[in-house]
């Protein structure tokens, strides 16, 4: 989903599907929010119902989060708690691409075969195949954790 800003306060409109929490296999009774992006066109696809499919507002509260350090054992951070992370992909400017949505620290650290933080900077040059010149270098940005605040509207 293409986003126009990151900083804390950016807001965005999108569909996704509301669903209950499992634990451990078992359905609880706490709703979550999954499947950012979703179309009713293709909920199938998804392994979802059009019918599933809420519209929410979503609110940056924190940006450039360093998933390492709210991991720590003694950072006092609750990794089991519902707290929604998702990945700014940085790589053309002022066309920011969100995705990886997840409601639980985990679920959102295992899509990061380095972890989440790794990947917040260029490790080595990257040169256009074309023309030959350099698009981003050695340490220049490559995208951030944010943390989101979600409302169904």
């Amino acid at each position: 989903m293409k986003i126009n800003d990151y900083k804390v306060g950016t807001i965005f409109i999108t569909n996704c599907t509301k669903v209950k929490q499992r634990y451990c296999g078992e359905e609880t009774n706490v709703f979550i929010y999954d499947s950012f992006g979703i179309n009713p066109l293709h909920a199938s696809i998804w392994g979802r119902n059009p019918e599933d499919i809420v519209k929410v507002k979503c609110t940056v509260i924190e940006e450039d989060v360093i998933i390492s350090d709210l991991m720590k054992r003694d950072s006092g951070y609750d990794e089991n708690c519902t707290d929604y992370f998702g990945w700014i992909d940085m790589e053309k400017e002022d066309n920011y691409d969100i995705a990886m949505i997840f409601a639980n620290i985990k679920l959102y650290f295992v899509c990061f075969p380095y972890g989440p933080d790794a990947g917040r900077f260029w490790n080595y040059d990257v040169e256009n195949s074309r023309t030959y010149e350099i698009e981003h270098h050695k340490g220049d940005r490559r995208g951030m954790t944010v943390r989101l605040k979600i409302e169904e509207i």
